[in-house]
C-alpha cells in the first residue's frame, strides 16, 4: 500500500519500513537513557518495542498503519511533558509518517503484546446502501461539529459588536473635501538579504549538538558548577549515553566531587564530605563508571580523626566542650594542645599539668578570646 509519499516497496511487496524502524529504534534507546527511571518511562519503552515488533512481524497482511500512529502518541506527550521537545518532535514525525502509509484496505487493527492502550473498539458494522467509506480520521483533523461550533461563535460576535457600534456612534456632517493630490510615487523595494535561518537552513546534526552540550558542560566543570555540568551531560547522553566525551565529562564531575568531599573532610565538615562522595555514587552508578576512587576517599575519611572547628564566637559550645582535647589556632599563626576548662569572661581556660619532682602539679592558664582564630574539638 503507497500513499502521496511513494514509499519504495520492500522484499516482501509492501512498503519499505527500515526507515521508521529505525527512527523507532532510535527512539527506544532514547527512552532508556533520558535519565527517567519511572515507570512511565519505563511503559514508553515497552509500547514503543511493541510497535516495532508489530512492523517486523508483518508479512502478508498489511498492517493498520493508523492504529499504529495512535500508539505513539502517548510516547510523544511523554517527551513533551519532561521537557524534550527535540525527541517529541521526533516521535511525532513517526506519527505522521505511519500515517501517510495507512489508506482505505487497511484492515482492524492486530492485537499488540505490550503495555495497555486505552482504545474502544468500535462494532464491525456494513455500510448502509450508497454510503461509501469515509477516510480514516487523523488526531490532527478537527471535527466537523466543531468547526460549525466556531463559525457560529465568530457570526454571533460579528453581530454583537455591529449592534454596539451602532447604537453608540452618532452621525457627523462630513464637510467636503477637496478632492486628495495623488501621492508621491514610492520607489519599489530592493530586494534584502534573508537571513539564512528562514532559507531552509537544516538543524544541527546530533554530532554537533552533542559537542555543544559537552563542551558547556566541561566549561562549567572548569567553573566548579557540578549541577550545571550534569545538567549538560544528561543532554547530551539523550543524543549518545555511551560516547566517549559524555563518559568522559561524567568522570570529571565525580573526581571534582571526590576532591570536595576531602577538602570537606580536613577542615571537619563530615556531613558536608559525606554528601559529595553520596553525589559522586550517584553519578557513578548512573553512567556506569569505576566507584573505586570514591571507595578510597571513604575508607579515608573512616581513618582520620575527627573534629569540630569551632569559632571563638560560639560561646555555648566552647563551654560545652569543658574536659575534652582542643587545638587552638592564634591568629599570629601558632598552635596550642591542652585540654578545654571552660569560659571565664572573655578567656578560654584551659586546665594544664607538668611533672615536677615528687609528682605532678596542675594549673589553669587563660587564653584572650580576641587572640584565637578557632578551635579544634577533637573527638577521642
Amino acid at each position: 500500500m503507497t500513499d502521496s509519499n511513494d514509499s519504495p516497496a520492500d522484499d516482501r511487496g509492501g512498503p519499505d519500513l527500515r526507515t521508521v524502524t529505525t527512527r523507532l529504534a532510535d527512539l527506544q534507546r532514547k527512552c532508556r537513557s533520558v535519565g527517567l527511571r519511572t515507570n512511565e518511562a519505563t511503559e514508553m519503552e515497552e509500547r514503543i518495542g511493541a510497535v516495532l515488533r508489530r512492523l517486523e512481524s508483518s508479512v502478508e497482511e498489511p498492517d493498520s498503519f493508523a492504529d499504529l500512529a495512535r500508539q505513539l502518541f502517548p510516547v510523544e506527550r511523554f517527551f513533551e511533558s519532561n521537557g524534550f521537545l527535540s525527541v517529541s518532535k521526533e516521535v511525532a514525525h513517526v506519527e505522521r509518517t505511519l500515517e501517510g502509509l495507512a489508506g482505505p484496505l487497511d484492515g482492524p487493527p492486530a492485537p499488540i503484546h505490550g503495555p495497555e492502550v486505552d482504545t474502544v473498539p468500535e462494532p464491525n458494522e456494513p455500510p448502509e446502501e450508497g454510503e461509501e467509506d469515509a477516510p480514516p480520521l487523523s488526531r490532527w483533523t478537527p471535527p466537523k461539529p466543531m468547526i460549525a461550533v466556531f463559525i457560529l461563535f465568530m457570526v454571533a460576535v460579528a453581530v454583537c459588536t455591529a449592534i454596539i457600534l451602532y447604537e453608540n456612534v452618532t452621525p457627523t456632517v462630513i464637510p467636503e473635501l477637496p478632492s486628495p493630490t495623488p501621492p508621491p510615487p514610492t520607489p519599489a523595494p530592493t530586494a534584502t538579504a534573508v537571513p539564512r535561518r528562514h532559507q531552509g537552513q537544516e538543524a544541527p546534526s546530533p554530532g554537533a549538538r552533542l559537542a555543544e552540550e559537552i563542551g558547556k558542560a566541561r566549561l562549567a566543570l572548569a567553573d566548579g558548577d557540578v549541577e550545571l555540568a550534569m545538567t549538560h551531560i544528561s543532554l547530551a547522553a539523550l543524543i549518545d549515553a555511551d560516547h566517549a566525551a559524555v563518559l568522559g565529562a561524567a568522570e570529571q564531575a565525580v573526581n571534582l566531587l571526590v576532591q570536595r568531599g576531602d577538602g570537606a573532610a580536613e577542615q571537619g565538615d563530615w556531613p558536608g564530605a559525606e554528601a559529595a562522595l553520596e553525589r559522586a555514587r550517584g553519578i557513578a552508578t548512573r553512567f556506569g563508571l569505576d566507584p573505586q576512587p570514591i571507595e578510597d576517599a571513604a575508607a579515608r575519611h573512616a581513618t582520620m580523626t575527627r573534629y569540630r572547628k569551632l569559632a571563638p564566637t560560639d560561646i555555648s559550645s566552647l563551654r560545652a566542650a569543658a574536659g575534652r582535647r582542643i587545638t587552638i589556632h592564634l591568629k599570629d599563626g601558632s598552635t596550642r594542645e591542652s585540654v578545654a576548662d571552660g569560659l571565664e569572661g572573655a578567656f578560654l581556660v584551659l586546665a594544664e599539668d607538668t611533672t615536677v619532682r615528687g609528682g605532678t602539679v596542675t594549673y589553669t592558664d587563660r587564653i584572650p578570646l580576641a587572640d584565637i582564630e578557632y578551635v579544634q574539638v577533637w573527638d577521642d
